[in-house]
């Protein structure tokens, strides 16, 4: 059975290591070095532990079972031009690759819409690679294309440059 639940302070070692794991899974394709610079600059355990005890920053495990198979975080930050009263950024949602297609990311969306909407936000927003298959996921969950930038990052690949900002508006 899938469960999410608020990831705590003290989870912090499950919740880095679950980070650490489902990112190599899924974005080694984007670098020269397999994400090494990426995860030693974004991935540092302290930061995990900060954003753990902000008031505007939310973690979330995911479980089959007693498993943890993935994690989200979202974080209540506007986008330009909305009000960052209405806005929350989808900032990570990563599977272990052996739970991929299997529903379970739509568990998580539905979890996600009602989230905002008990918080009375209006807006989600996210980054995803031009090339990456998450596109089509928060496609068919009515994302849409704002924007489209570059990443200036050391080692990643020239023609993985590309990022998307999408959104989508929530009732609530």
């Amino acid at each position: 059975m899938i469960t999410i639940k608020e990831c705590q302070e003290n989870q912090l070692d499950v919740l880095h290591a679950i980070a650490i794991q489902t990112y190599n899974d899924t974005y080694q394709y984007l670098w020269v070095d397999k994400g090494e610079w990426y995860l030693n600059e974004f991935y540092k355990k302290e930061s995990f532990k900060e954003e753990l005890s902000a008031n505007d920053i939310f973690y979330f495990l995911v479980y089959d079972g007693d498993k943890t198979i993935g994690y989200f975080k979202l974080m209540n930050i506007a986008l330009e031009p909305y009000p960052e009263a209405s806005c929350t950024e989808i900032d990570k949602l990563y599977l272990l690759k052996d739970y991929g297609g299997k529903g379970i990311g739509k568990t998580i969306m539905e979890f996600i819409f009602d989230f905002s909407q008990k918080q009375k936000r209006s807006l989600l927003w996210l980054k995803a690679m031009e090339t990456s298959p998450a596109r089509s996921f928060y496609e068919k969950f009515g994302f849409t294309q704002a924007e489209k930038s570059f990443l200036n990052y050391p080692t990643i690949k020239e023609d993985q440059r590309s990022i998307l900002t999408m959104i989508k508006e929530i009732e609530n």
